[in-house]
């Protein structure tokens, strides 16, 4: 080999192990800005913090022994048993613990974070028809022909069919307390098996919005839920996200 050629080959260099400092510095970073949902489920479990505190979770610290977190409540360290031999084995463990959490808190990784009206029309005159009868079935008397009431008008289509508010006269009360009744279980049942699993907290605008929307519904709110799930399902497949 010429002296020329020789010349322009480069020296190896060999490369050191990851500085651990960098290392760390992308984990908080990644961690705070794309699994708030991951921080929140340690919290829960881990440290027992409620739901609602766990919203502004912050990782603050990691080493190979614990990492610490932050809620509302305040600082939380949350060991890693075993420890991590290395920063390099972080993501491993991390999502490990984020399945084991979502498992043992029943807690889906999909988030529903907003109320879907209906996307049937159908739905619409379903609703009011309900809340018709909601709103008048408690006051029968108002049913009669001689109360001249609105309710009477609305009930007897204007005097065209008395028959037809004497019937709701008679099926008042059964037919409120049924109605009441059966949409309060479903929205109970809502709340506790699909609401909370995918993270919308009581007393919250979206839980309330939710529970109205049973309360007048009743099962067709179940489906146009399980829909929006299915559909950011696709949607999380679809970007290729853990």
């Amino acid at each position: 080999m010429s002296q020329s050629a020789s010349a322009t080959v480069s020296p190896i260099v060999a490369r050191g192990p990851p500085d651990p400092a960098a290392m760390k510095a992308r984990i908080i970073s990644h961690m705070n800005a794309d699994h708030q949902l991951s921080l929140r489920a340690y919290l829960q479990l881990y440290a027992n913090v409620p739901s609602l505190s766990t919203r502004s979770s912050k990782l603050e610290d990691i080493t190979n022994e614990h990492m610490i977190l932050t809620s509302s409540f305040g600082r939380h360290v949350i060991p890693f048993s075993p420890p991590l031999k290395s920063l390099a084995e972080a993501r491993e463990r991390l999502v490990a613990m984020h399945n084991d959490c979502l498992q043992a808190l029943d807690l889906s990784d999909i988030v529903i974070d907003s109320y879907y009206w209906p996307d049937k029309l159908w739905q619409y005159p379903a609703t009011a028809f309900i809340l018709l009868i909601l709103i008048t079935f408690p006051f029968p008397d108002s049913l009669l022909p001689h109360s001249n009431s609105l309710i009477y008008q609305i009930w007897s289509l204007g005097g065209l069919a008395p028959g037809l508010a004497a019937l709701c006269h008679t099926l008042a009360f059964p037919v409120w307390f049924f109605i009441v009744a059966v949409h309060a279980a479903e929205s109970v049942w809502l709340s506790k098996t699909r609401l909370r699993k995918h993270w919308i907290e009581p007393g919250t605008g979206v839980w309330m919005a939710w529970m109205a929307d049973c309360a007048l519904k009743g099962f067709s709110a179940f489906q146009r839920f399980d829909q929006v799930v299915k559909e950011k399902e696709a949607a999380k497949r679809g970007r290729g996200q853990h």
